[in-house]
């Protein structure tokens, strides 16, 4: 900072620039396929995406989302995020 007089003379807000230590993020999930894009699903502030949370809230939606895309002739695959592979999940 450039200023006429001394270091002392000038407010600190004027010196000091404060930042959050973390940037705010927003956690979704969606799904594509040839035919198009499916909505995106925006995960609840601060929930864990465990495999019961995965099961009970994204993917029915996401499975919703591919029988609008493609009715009932499709397969439907996963990245390799943990929670996809989970026993439950694959079951």
């Amino acid at each position: 900072m450039w200023s006429k007089g001394k270091k002392s003379q000038v407010t600190n807000s004027r010196l000091l620039v404060e930042r959050a230590k973390f940037a705010p993020h927003v956690m979704v999930s969606a799904g594509v396929c040839f035919e198009g894009k499916g909505r995106l699903h925006f995960v609840e502030e601060k929930a864990k995406v465990n495999a019961e949370y995965y099961m009970n809230n994204l993917l029915p939606k996401l499975v919703e989302d591919c029988h609008d895309l493609l009715g009932d002739d499709f397969t439907f695959q996963q990245d390799g995020a943990p929670v996809h592979g989970t026993k439950t999940t694959q079951e």
